[in-house]
């Protein structure tokens, strides 16, 4: 992995380089790279970096650190914090997926205010990211997101560049006061929601967690999130083209970490959430079919990883759902009968279920393989919300 940036500009040569500095970095593309150091990192063109860590920034969803770098492990894991400055830069790095085809690389987007400002995929495992701003930024929240998921990389926050008088330029912002899990497949990681239709290829750059039912019911209910979602995996079996059973991608063996292929585990006692969203079957479903046996294997393992869940999150509301995309609805009943075998188990009632609504493939077409596109993620979306109000009385 490359270096930190070793050499900077001063602040007064900054300030003397004036607004066209700034306007060449919109202009390139809210990106600033700048030459080489003699390290092959760009150069950092602000004074001092600050650590993307707890004390200065506030961390979203599943994140990690190692070897001075926090990772946004997960759809929609972020960092975001305050900023008192006048130029705001972010080193971004990226793993050995940066080297992948241009459309398949890890997606970012960086918002201030909760405005997208910046949309782009990484391409170099080091890149100095200038946030594009008219002016000052006083007390501006800024944020950086991780669109697409952890399956197609990761994406890590090396340090903050801040061109500040202030003695602490940046400051996390503060949680929230509802937080909420969610636990899903690609539904969950919002695939293909922005292609054009059903024949279109899977991509990451029409991949965006911003448009996922699960980002769009914490917004609307003004709460932090959690999230654990992968594409093609499922609770007893992953997404099977041969009918038989894939033991590879299993959900519940991953439950417990912060991201696959890295051995963090995730403190769920620092992390409660008063919901937890269950969304998983899709896949299961191309393994069980209309097979009764499989069917009950399923049910079965359902309950087992309930279990889980709740051991995990002994407070939260447990919600269970399928059904969205094509033939999942067939499986619905089964996800019904384990909720009630594990409630009856373990005397447990502050778990439910519902079937989600299926796309409307006449009304609101369809994104890549058949998946949500936004229109249905946002219907999605308002169902859960109505849900999740109903059984807090929010």
């Amino acid at each position: 992995m490359d270096e930190r940036p070793g050499m900077v500009m001063s602040r007064r040569h900054m300030l003397g380089l004036g607004t066209s500095l700034l306007a060449s970095a919109v202009l390139a593309g809210c990106s600033t790279n700048g030459a080489s150091n003699g390290t092959g990192a760009p150069e950092a063109l602000l004074e001092e970096a600050i650590p993307a860590t707890a004390d200065n920034v506030r961390l979203i969803g599943r994140t990690f650190e190692e070897e001075g770098v926090t990772w946004l492990a997960q759809s929609g894991s972020a960092v975001e914090f305050e900023v008192t400055g006048s130029h705001v830069q972010l080193e971004v790095v990226g793993d050995e997926s940066v080297g992948n085809e241009p459309d398949l690389r890890p997606r970012f987007a960086v918002l201030v205010d909760g405005e997208v400002v910046l949309d782009d995929t990484l391409s170099k495992r080091s890149r100095i990211v200038e946030v594009p701003t008219d002016g000052p930024l006083e007390g501006a929240v800024v944020e950086l997101i991780h669109l697409s998921e952890a399956i197609r990389g990761l994406i890590g926050v090396r340090g903050i560049f801040v061109e500040s008088d202030d003695d602490a330029p940046i400051a996390p912002t503060a949680g929230k006061a509802l937080g909420i899990g969610f636990v899903g497949d690609s539904i969950t990681c919002a695939y293909g929601v922005e292609a054009a239709g059903n024949d279109d290829p899977f991509k990451t750059t029409t991949e965006n967690f911003m448009k996922s039912y699960a980002y769009l019911t914490a917004q609307e209910l003004d709460a932090d999130y959690d999230v654990v979602c992968y594409s093609g995996y499922g609770i007893i079996s992953g997404w099977s083209g041969d009918d038989e059973r894939n033991k590879d991608k299993l959900i519940p063996r991953l439950y417990d970490l912060v991201v696959e292929g890295h051995e963090q585990t995730w403190d769920y006692e620092s992390h409660q959430s008063d919901v937890v969203v269950v969304n998983l079957g899709t896949n299961d479903f191309t393994y069980t079919g209309y097979d009764k046996a499989r069917m009950g294997e399923f049910s079965n393992g359902y309950v087992v990883f309930l279990k889980r869940v709740r051991d995990r999150n002994p407070q939260s509301l447990i919600i269970c759902t399928l059904g969205t995309m094509s033939g999942s609805e067939l499986l619905y009943p089964s996800v019904e009968h384990a909720v009630q075998n594990y409630k009856s188990l373990y005397r447990d009632e502050h778990v439910m279920c519902y079937l989600s609504d299926p796309i409307d493939m006449d009304a609101d077409g369809c994104g890549t393989n058949g998946h949500p596109n936004e229109a249905t993620q946002r219907k999605t979306a308002e169902k859960l919300v109505g849900i999740i109000r109903d059984k807090l009385d929010l």
